[in-house]
């Protein structure tokens, strides 16, 4: 939906607008006054039909999105006119959206020990139009189960997000020191000498599912420092940069356990 809003203290009658959506940044001034928002639907502005007539004309609507110089324009069809100190709620069209849903593990290295969590409740969502930013409502059977705010979206962009932890999904991460030295190297031609140290660990991960049905899991491990190395592991751990990722499927009341092996610098 589209929601406008006349705050003057007059009605406006609009022949025809557009509406802008992107990063538009703009040097206002001025200072806003709260003043009391009173809503008036789009099916208001049309009387009943009287008998024998097909029935009223469809609403104004928010015609697709149109790309000009990194915004994107949205046309109103009809001329609409919005009461004073009213907002004014226009129907948009309606992009076909792929959600998904996976349980995220996600987290910093930072050391030997024991580290325990639960997994956070994320989607992945995407769309085959431009998504303007906005609040989004998350609903699964019927109920309403989140709720976040999205940025733009560009179209066949994926979004990821996450709304609250999963207390049926736990992890438990058990990283020990094998081997540890420092260096003094060399920054620079101006001769400048930096300690280094380099760190090699086991990471030993426990999964859990405690629901009565399958999920899937990715579990991602981001790490501080100058250079990392996936040295070996016993499932498919992949390295990207300096995040440690694998992706992983646990059947219902399903308990996994695997390991990995790296080395990173500091």
């Amino acid at each position: 939906m589209a929601d406008i809003r006349n705050d003057g203290q007059s009605k406006v009658d609009i022949e025809s607008a557009e509406l802008l959506g992107g990063d538009i940044n703009l040097q206002m001034y001025g200072v806003s006054q709260y003043m009391p928002t009173s809503y008036a639907k789009v099916s208001d502005s049309y009387s009943e039909a009287a008998g024998g007539m097909a029935g009223p004309p469809p609403p104004p609507s928010v015609g697709q999105g149109e790309e000009v110089s990194g915004l994107y324009v949205f046309a109103i069809s009809e001329p609409i006119s919005i009461d004073a100190k009213t907002n004014y709620l226009l129907p948009m069209f309606r992009p076909r959206v792929t959600v998904e849903r996976y349980a995220s593990i996600s987290k910093y290295f930072y050391g030997a020990g024991n580290v325990n969590g639960k997994a956070e409740r994320a989607y992945r969502l995407s769309s085959d139009r431009f998504l303007s930013s906005g609040n989004c409502i998350i609903r699964e059977s019927d109920r309403l189960v989140g709720e976040t705010s999205l940025p733009d979206i560009a179209a066949k962009n994926k979004h990821e997000f996450s709304v609250g932890k999963d207390a049926d999904i736990v992890y438990k991460e058990n990283a020990t020191l094998v081997s540890s030295y420092t260096t003094n190297v060399t920054t620079s031609h101006y001769g400048v000498k930096q300690t280094r140290t380099q760190s090699t660990y086991d990471l030993a991960l426990t999964l859990k599912n405690y629901k009565n049905r399958p999920v899937k899991i990715e579990y991602q491990q981001r790490f501080h420092g100058q250079s990392l190395k996936l040295i070996k592991s016993t499932t498919n751990f992949t390295q990207d940069g300096s995040t440690i990722k694998a992706t992983f499927t646990l059947a219902s009341d399903e308990e996994k356990t695997t390991s990995y092996k790296f080395e990173v610098v500091n």
